[in-house]
């Protein structure tokens, strides 16, 4: 990789975060809208892992900006320059995953992006449904499974960690075909592609 994912600039900000979301599962595996999150966030781990997705960038907050694995934030500071973490989520009744931080939506690129191994990144939310540049259906919208896995609405592929399992700081996120048997295809690993909100 070219960039340097924690290489960020200092901002000393103090942040706090008091709450629950609920949200239910339906025999489908849809989030449901009705259920109640509060404008903070909360981290989504990688439940293989314990690390949490992460923006590059410390904090990462441009459009483009890659979505990588990272030691989770839980103090909501990041620990080598203690700027405000950019590792909250919120997920909107809609299926969007806002980055409490910046605004911005969990987004696949290709716009749409349906493709395994196309990355995830950081972009202005599509709330109309569509991509604002070329019209087409956004591919940012998810839902969460019951068995942990974070759907693509568009293509049906899962957010995934490069590498079969990934489980370093800096491991790329992408889309990959789910692996809803909990292993791997190709190597019987263990799946990467699990997560689950913690506060």
């Amino acid at each position: 990789m070219a960039f340097s994912p924690r290489n960020r600039p200092h901002l000393a900000v103090s942040f706090t975060a008091h709450f629950l979301a609920l949200f239910t599962i339906s025999a489908a595996g849809l989030a449901s809208p009705v259920f109640s999150q509060p404008t903070g966030g909360r981290f989504i781990n990688n439940i293989l892992s314990g690390k949490c997705i992460d923006v590059s960038g410390a904090p990462g907050r441009e459009n483009g900006t890659p979505l990588i694995l990272w030691d989770c934030e839980l103090t909501s500071v990041n620990p080598d320059n203690n700027s405000i973490t950019d590792q909250r989520w919120i997920l909107t009744s809609q299926g969007f995953i806002r980055n409490a931080l910046s605004g911005k939506c969990i987004d696949v690129a290709g716009a749409p992006g349906r493709a395994n191994g196309d990355k995830l990144q950081l972009w202005d939310c599509e709330l109309s449904g569509r991509n604002s540049d070329n019209g087409t259906i956004t591919d940012q919208r998810w839902f969460f499974t019951s068995g942990g896995f974070i759907r693509n609405r568009l293509s049906g592929k899962c957010i995934d960690v490069a590498g079969a399992p990934g489980r370093s700081n800096g491991s790329t996120l992408q889309l990959w075909d789910c692996e809803l048997s909990g292993r791997n295809a190709d190597n019987n690993s263990a799946t990467d592609q699990r997560w689950q909100f913690q506060d």
